[in-house]
């Protein structure tokens, strides 16, 4: 992901997520040096993204996301993957996230891919949804 992906993330970004994160989220993180970021382009147009940072031994995974036209096509799984990738090769143990109890889908998803529900963060976003931490430790 580059700055001139952010006019094309934020299309997304506004799109999927009932709250939206601002654009100076996204430039902040892409300022910063643990910052893993993706995007997946078809036919030169961003249909999909991921971002998350390496801190320590820890990769946090924040947000991936897919726009509806490209949804069930595994570019979220890629992505995940390409992701795992990186933290791997710097060092990471480790990943972690957050999503909404409610996500079905991605929550199958990261099951998929071997993560677990460690806990229930209660009230985590904006419109006191609850949200599940999953993990899993990367080889």
């Amino acid at each position: 992901m580059r700055f001139e992906d952010l006019k094309s993330v934020m299309e997304i970004e506004e799109r999927v997520f009932s709250n939206p994160w601002p654009r100076y989220f996204f430039e902040k993180d892409l300022e910063s040096g643990n910052t893993v970021a993706f995007v997946v382009e078809n036919d030169g147009q961003v249909v999909g993204y991921a971002l998350g940072s390496c801190i320590d031994v820890e990769l946090h995974i924040a947000n991936i996301a897919v726009a509806e036209d490209f949804q069930r096509k595994g570019l979220g799984s890629r992505m995940l993957a390409g992701m795992e990738k990186v933290a791997v090769e710097r060092g990471c143990g480790f990943a972690y996230l957050e999503v909404r109890t409610t996500n079905v889908e991605a929550i199958n998803m990261y099951r998929k891919k071997s993560y677990d529900i460690l806990y229930t963060r209660k009230r985590y976003y904006l419109d006191g949804s609850d949200a599940y931490v999953m993990h899993k430790e990367l080889k």
